[in-house]
């Protein structure tokens, strides 16, 4: 009875982009915070060391795969299909412009109002107009959860919008 040949090996160069960028982000972020007190740095420290963690895993974990054969890691064709095709290439850009926009108007909607429209647009966007109700309680759970860690416990200087001078007088 003849075997089925073994599947070709995955390239996993497109997985290595957001590693990648959690590193220099950690490597951004440790560098950044000299000036702030010692609390902040602590947290801080501890935030890297558990993500350098988990990317040191992936590469031992990935070396492992690439020397048993299952996974290869080249650049020909390794971001052909980055992109997606179809709706999964539309879904992406909108939650790029999503994104975008989160980062431009929250200055003006405060952190708790941009973010909880913008986890509920996002889960619509990526899951259906069917979940809204689960979207909509998760992006309150989030944004309520996001406004007293961040800004009642640790005061952090996210910016303020109506939900935040509201909740300021109310608290």
């Amino acid at each position: 009875m003849p075997q089925d040949p073994p599947p070709p090996p995955r390239n996993i160069l497109p997985d290595c982009i957001i590693p990648g960028l959690a590193l220099a982000f950690t490597v951004y972020y440790l560098t950044t915070i000299t000036e702030v007190p010692w609390t902040s740095q602590a947290s801080a420290v501890v935030v890297s060391g558990l993500l350098t963690l988990a990317i040191l895993a992936f590469v031992v974990r990935s070396i492992w795969r690439i020397r048993l054969g299952i996974e290869i890691l080249r650049f020909d064709g390794a971001f052909d299909g980055l992109t997606g095709r179809g709706s999964t290439r539309d879904r992406r850009l909108a939650l790029l412009v999503l994104t975008v926009a989160y980062v431009w108007v929250i200055q003006y909607m405060g952190f708790t109002l941009t973010t909880f429209a913008f986890l509920f647009c996002a889960i619509v966007l990526l899951s259906s107009l069917a979940n809204w109700r689960r979207a909509l309680a998760i992006a309150l759970g989030s944004s309520i959860v996001g406004y007293i860690v961040f800004l009642y416990f640790f005061k952090t200087r996210f910016p303020r919008g109506p939900i935040e001078e509201w909740l300021k007088g109310v608290l």
